[in-house]
């Protein structure tokens, strides 16, 4: 499958609909193809734009070898952070960082030179601590209960 020309085409079949495309990704383990959209929306609404967007990838049917299983969602409120912008535009924000070793929660305080600052709990303190970015498995948005 060309990931690349279906994702293109889905970007603007959804621009066309004043939405945004957040992430297109092909599991072959179960063979889903996950759309991934940056909106807020209803179970109405989801369910229209999914309708929608399965008839619009029936026209490139050829682009899959096999037949597949549509997942259409949004992002949601702990939405990944993929990349050194998002990180910045994160700033102040209570996020989730996962490295090799560790896992943490807090509140990103600052990215300086390649290096995330955040402040944790550490029992009942706030202590802050630093974790390069390029050290990271996984960083995204986290709810604070």
């Amino acid at each position: 499958m060309d990931l690349k020309k279906v994702k293109e085409a889905l970007d603007g079949f959804v621009s066309s609909r004043q939405m945004k495309l957040f992430e297109v990704t092909y599991r072959k383990s179960d063979q889903t193809l996950e759309v991934l959209l940056d909106e807020k929306l209803s179970m109405d609404e989801l369910e229209a734009i999914s309708n929608e967007i399965s008839q619009f990838l029936d026209k490139y049917e050829d682009e899959f070898e096999d037949n597949y299983f549509l997942d259409v969602s949004t992002v949601g409120a702990e939405r990944p952070i993929r990349s050194e912008e998002e990180v910045i535009a994160a700033t102040g924000e209570y996020i989730y960082v996962k490295t090799k070793d560790s896992e943490y929660y807090g509140t990103l305080k600052a990215y300086e030179d390649g290096n995330m600052r955040l402040i944790v709990k550490d029992k009942t303190r706030e202590k802050e601590i630093t974790i390069p970015y390029n050290k990271t498995k996984k960083v995204r948005y986290a709810v604070k209960f």
